[in-house]
């Protein structure tokens, strides 16, 4: 069966997952996250990503990021290859670690890039593992509070989507998670396939530049 297509290009922002196999266990620990993370920041100088947010679940990741060029299909075949041989090694098993190739929805992001980020930091929450976004340490939410993230370096460039007063926008941002996601929405930003998340001019435009139908 041929692999699925990927879409890529220069400045392209893209949601990925990706799942344990067998839907099993990814990190069994939070060293197993740190070093996932610590791969990460590695990819983002090597590779020239810019990371919006994160979310490490137990079984399963939420990766929110521009790729500078159109390199996603090596980040993330570096990415988890590498993550692969760590977990394998250190916990001594053999085979899988990721239950497939990593998904990935190209992301119109005037339309969708809150929505998306919104919806990658309630992730633990809906999940059952967390009350609320603040008290889960593996997603990049609490950058967005102003704590240091290695993979989210920038936040100040996503809260002033919200206001120009660095203040008021984390505000904003706290009263926009607060909001709950409508079903029609969750549905389709957690649906789990290689898809394009946009509208009909979306997709066009991207007929016209790399040729999708």
């Amino acid at each position: 069966m041929p692999r699925p297509f990927r879409i890529a290009y220069p400045g392209a922002v893209y949601h990925v997952i990706g799942r344990g196999n067998d839907r099993g266990d990814l990190f069994f620990d939070d060293e197993d996250r740190r070093h996932y993370l610590e791969l990460l920041c590695s990819a983002i100088s090597t590779y020239r990503l810019k990371f919006y947010a994160y979310a490490l679940l137990s079984n399963h990741i939420h990766l929110f990021f521009r790729t500078m060029l159109p390199n996603i299909s090596e980040v993330m075949y570096r990415v988890n290859g590498d993550y692969s041989h760590y977990f394998n090694k250190r916990h001594r098993r053999t085979g899988h670690t990721f239950e497939s190739r990593f998904k990935s929805k190209l992301v119109q992001e005037d339309r969708y890039f809150l929505a998306l980020l919104r919806y990658v930091h309630l992730n633990p929450v809906k999940a059952g593992i967390a009350p609320g976004p603040e008290q889960y340490t593996w997603s990049s939410h609490r950058a967005y509070l102003g704590n240091t993230d290695g993979v989210v370096s920038n936040p100040k460039e996503v809260l002033m989507l919200f206001s120009d007063n660095l203040e008021r926008a984390r505000t904003a941002y706290l009263d926009y998670l607060n909001h709950p996601i409508p079903e029609k929405e969750w549905n389709r930003l957690n649906k789990e396939c290689n898809s394009i998340l946009g509208d009909a001019l979306f997709r066009h435009s991207l007929k016209k530049t790399v040729g999708i139908v």
